[in-house]
């Protein structure tokens, strides 16, 4: 249907809805409707463990007094329990004469079942039980690590989303809240940590202690944390609550900024949330080495993080090592909120964790660092979600889960960064201070309770008025986007733009079963700070051209989460202001004009063009996506005849804007500059750049020396260019580096460098340090998938992972596990290893892997095909600019 509607400049217009057909409207929480493989007869309320480790035989053995509640009479009570022996289960209503109770284990299922009929009300169920202690970070493992002291170990735990059930037998699923007393027995030598602070400690025999804690709020199992080791501590407080940050030796001097960090969080969100944290301490600790498919977790007063999150040295980190401890420390810190006082109902929802957190996180971290421009900068995280969404296998946001593999592949850049811009998209409909005013509101309705997305679309609704959930749920319960198309028309003297809204597919664009109700933002470029807006909700939509002079722009302020493909008119006259647009809406014409190149809608050049107006004096931001797009196209032309020629090309682009950093820091740098000077420098090694081999040729002797001599900003690109050149003495000039250094980040980055090498004979020597025990687990686990990505060699790579396919598969944890074979083969651009992929995982994994399989396998066929399409015209293109003729 063809609406026509007159709109005014500078006013909101706001069409009031009914929800599209075809959408399902999900509904508020309830208890007993709420998803998941346990029944809802039997609820926990409380759990009183007592947890004994034995950190040599990487056993463990323990005891949970489980206090439940029986809604409707059973005749079997069915809990979750995984890789636990159980010994001895026991009914103890009558502590003087307990009944003792036959257990049936589903390793399948990953169920114990108790048959035993118990009428309505509470009973109290006592298990006695042992486990095992791995390496991977599921349920309890230890992680070693080395020390200026020698090798030492931590023992920790990681329950999310579905391992607490390693740990001890019970309810492990997210709905069923219930509060832990919790007791931990552990060396003498060591510092215990969980949830809540310690109420008792007392000896436990041959060097032992038992450490008791604190009553948990209600929470559910994955929250649960357990660490010990040898800790340093940072110690402050902010209003009351008792803030640590617990490091391995040696590394507590770089735990002070995520200390500082912590308490200008805790400020923004006491003041954002009106509710208080309400624990009485925050401990955070930093795991060296066991985090290999995630970089944190939300433990309930007990955050963990994969050290280079948390630990920053202003030596050697560099600023996106400092703007990323502030980001995790953020999101992970709003996690206490919206997560832990309020918990999704199922993993379906994990989009009300994740996506919140990641929005909130960024507004935190935007709004407390100003000169880092994060939110400018968070356009990278929604073109990575909507480079995921335009694909086939894409899923909604909102999406079915149906058991524990699936529930650990949700979380995933749909439920984060798409999460995230679609929460930005409806803020900035609603207005901030609504917003707000909802998210508030949704906390104090459901605090200590779980959700449904509905829930909070109630919320916001009550608090501005209007139906959020007509608006929103068409981005949250289907896959995809819309491309808005824009034409300009005149008629009778009236001056008309003409828009339509599709799928936006790469490949082409199709109808959408139903339309996205989009609140689309535009303005002429002399009004651009006054942008008129109208919900789009029909699949076509007439309205006048805004009054004031100069472009028209489409998404102003780039919150919107769609794409715009102007017609040929405005395209142009966009491109010729370009400079004089907000640099965020130059942002959004540049990445949804280099998405529709992508897509087969525009032609390459088209972008091409664009990129030679960027200058030195460019907003370093916009560099950055020039950067990512050249990068693109280079993995594109890698053995193929025109890649020197775009080479060459590219180096002269990017040489004046070098030019104008220079390749040392200097005092009246920006945060920006700092970043772009080792993007540049870095692009430019891969290119081959003299000047920049020789830079990083000069430095690298110095480093080894003191990693200190090179500013943090600058150490990885120094490292990845010397790697990437090196020959056998260089390359065991750094694996021994990264032996003998006993930081993560250090380490880290010595090992990337490695994995960077273009020889293959120094290729060949990598691959084998997966298994070798030499790599810490985390990089062992990713050490193939960044050999694959950087040293250009993916065949080599693979034929190694397929040899040696069941010992590492076999070290690989449950959050990697189906992502581990499609990460090495992901940087492929050939439509055969797409089908290889997808064989081989119905081969070597569960059919539950194959939607994974499936996002990474059309990843690969698109750029097959964006290769085949676009390769040509590329290379005329660069040889024209280069005043050269095809050969």
């Amino acid at each position: 249907m063809l609406t026509r509607l007159r709109l005014f400049p500078s006013c909101w217009l706001f069409i009031l809805l009914i929800m599209p057909l075809g959408l399902r409207a999900e509904e508020p929480f309830a208890f007993a409707s709420t998803p998941g493989q346990l029944p809802k007869t039997v609820v926990p309320l409380h759990y009183t463990l007592r947890i004994q480790p034995d950190l040599t035989a990487r056993t463990f053995s323990g005891t949970a007094l489980i206090e439940i509640e029986v809604q409707h009479p059973v005749t079997a009570v069915v809990l979750n329990a995984l890789e636990l022996s159980i010994d001895r289960v026991e009914l103890v209503d009558d502590a003087t004469s307990p009944q003792t109770i036959e257990t049936i284990v589903d390793e399948a299922k990953q169920t114990l079942t108790l048959p035993i009929a118990l009428a309505v009300g509470s009973h109290t169920l006592q298990f006695n039980y042992r486990g095992r202690i791995g390496k991977q970070a599921q349920g309890l493992f230890i992680d070693e690590y080395e020390t200026p002291q020698g090798p030492r170990m931590m023992l920790g735990t990681q329950m999310e989303s579905t391992d607490a059930r390693r740990v001890f037998p019970g309810w492990d699923e997210p709905v069923f809240r219930a509060t832990y007393d919790i007791t931990m027995v552990i060396p003498d030598n060591l510092m215990g940590v969980s949830n809540m602070p310690i109420v008792k400690e007392e000896p436990a025999g041959a060097g032992l202690k038992a450490l008791t804690f604190a009553r948990t709020p209600s929470m559910p199992s994955y929250l649960v944390a357990l660490y010990a080791a040898e800790f340093e501590a940072v110690e402050g407080e902010f209003q009351g609550v008792k803030l640590r940050i617990l490091t391995t030796a040696g590394k507590s001097d770089s735990a002070h900024y995520a200390l500082e960090a912590t308490k200008t969080a805790l400020a923004y969100f006491y003041d954002y949330f009106g509710v208080k944290y309400p624990l009485p301490k925050l401990d955070q600790i930093g795991v060296p080495n066991a985090f290999s498919g995630f970089g944190a977790m939300e433990n309930w007063g007990c955050i963990t993080y994969i050290d280079t999150t948390l630990l920053y040295n202003p030596d050697i980190s560099g600023q996106s090592g400092k703007e990323r401890v502030y980001g995790v420390i953020a999101h992970e810190i709003a996690h206490q909120w919206f997560g832990n006082i309020v918990t999704m109902a199922w993993w379906d929802n994990i989009w009300l964790n994740e996506g919140f957190a990641s929005w909130i996180g960024t507004k935190n971290t935007d709004a407390n660092n100003p000169t880092w421009e994060h939110w400018l900068r968070a356009n990278g995280s929604k073109e990575g979600a909507m480079n995921l969404d335009t694909r086939p296998s894409s899923h909604p946001i909102l999406q079915p889960i149906a058991n524990e593999a699936e529930a650990a592949n949700a979380f995933d850049t749909i439920s984060y960064s798409k999460g995230q811009a679609v929460l930005r998209m409806l803020e900035t409909y609603l207005g901030e201070n609504t917003f707000r005013d909802g998210i508030r509101l949704y906390i104090q309705r459901h605090a200590y309770s779980n959700t449904t997305t509905a829930d909070l679309w109630q919320a916001l609704a009550d608090a501005s008025g209007r139906p959020v959930a007509g608006v929103a749920n068409g981005w949250i319960e289907r896959p995809g986007f819309p491309l808005v198309t824009v034409t300009a028309r005149d008629e009778n003297g009236h001056h008309w733009l003409d828009l339509t809204q599709t799928r936006f597919l790469v490949g082409g664009a199709e109808p959408a079963a139903d339309s996205w109700q989009i609140p689309i933002t535009y303005a002429a470029l002399s009004k651009i700070d006054q942008p008129a807006t109208v919900l789009f909700r029909d699949t076509k939509l007439t309205i006048p051209r805004p009054q004031g002079s100069g472009p028209v722009k489409f998404n102003v302020g780039n919150a919107g989460f769609y794409r715009v493909q102007y017609d040929d008119q405005l395209a142009k006259e966009l491109l010729a202001r370009l400079g004089d647009l907000p640099v965020e809406d130059q942002l959004n014409l540049l990445s949804d004009t280099w998405a529709l190149v992508r897509a087969g809608h525009l032609p390459a050049t088209r972008y091409l063009d664009l990129a030679t107006k960027i200058d030195a004096n460019t907003h370093p931001v916009l560099q950055q996506q020039l950067l990512g797009a050249l990068g693109t196209i280079d993995n594109l032309e890698e053995r193929e005849p025109g890649r020197k020629s775009f080479q060459m090309w590219a180096s002269q682009l990017l040489q004046p804007l070098l030019a104008r950093l220079g390749y040392d820091e200097k005092p009246d740098d920006t945060p920006l500059d700092r970043s772009l000077r080792g993007s540049l420098i870095g692009q430019l090694g891969i290119y081959g750049d003299p000047v920049a081999l020789a830079w990083a040729r000069r430095k690298f002797p110095a480093y080894l020396a003191d990693e200190k001599s090179i500013p943090g900003n600058l150490a990885s690109t120094m490292l990845n260019i010397v790697g990437r050149y090196a020959d056998q003495t260089t390359y065991n000039q750094l694996r021994d580096f990264a032996r003998r250094s006993l930081t993560t980040r250090t380490k880290r980055r010595a090992y990337g460098a490695m994995q960077a090498a273009l020889d293959p004979t120094l290729i060949s020597q990598t691959l084998p340090l997966s298994l070798s025990g030499e790599m810490p687990m985390s990089e062992a686990n990713n050490n193939l998938r960044r050999v694959a990505e950087k040293s250009e060699d993916p065949e080599l790579v693979l034929a190694y992972t397929l040899a040696n396919f069941d010992a590492l598969i076999k070290q690989v944890g449950s959050f990697d596990y189906y992502g581990y074979l499609p990460d090495i083969m992901e940087s492929f651009t050939d439509e055969a290893h797409a089908d290889q992929l997808m064989s081989l995982m119905a081969e070597k994994f569960p059919a539950d892997s194959l939607p994974v399989a499936s996002r990474t396998a059309d990843g690969i066929r698109d750029r097959a095909r964006f290769k085949q399409r676009a390769l040509p015209a590329i290379d005329a293109w660069v040889l024209e600019q280069l005043g050269q003729s095809p050969e």
